[in-house]
């Protein structure tokens, strides 16, 4: 006989499920809200993203940055710095 924790984490996993189709519009709107801040902050000129599922939990992002070639420097290096710690934590 399952626990009342089992339960409740079914139920609740079966409830996750049904709104996974809504996934998309929630990746762009955390996209917009992040590019947002890096324009008012003046790292970007502008920006769009659009985000469409192509399966069950299979999604394609695109995102259309305006840049200028000072702030292209800065966010490439930023994003290297990143994958750098991505990769520390998948030993690649």
């Amino acid at each position: 006989m399952a626990s009342v924790g089992e339960r409740v984490f079914r139920r609740f996993l079966g409830a996750a499920f049904v709104f996974e189709p809504l996934a998309p519009r929630a990746i762009s709107y955390y996209l917009a809200r992040w590019l947002k801040k890096w324009k008012q902050q003046g790292l970007i000129l502008d920006y769009k993203t659009r985000t469409k599922r192509l399966g069950k939990f299979h999604y394609r992002t695109r995102i259309d940055l305006d840049l200028s070639f000072d702030q292209a420097v800065y966010i490439l290096g930023d994003l290297s710095n990143r994958l750098k710690k991505v990769r520390r934590w998948f030993n690649v």
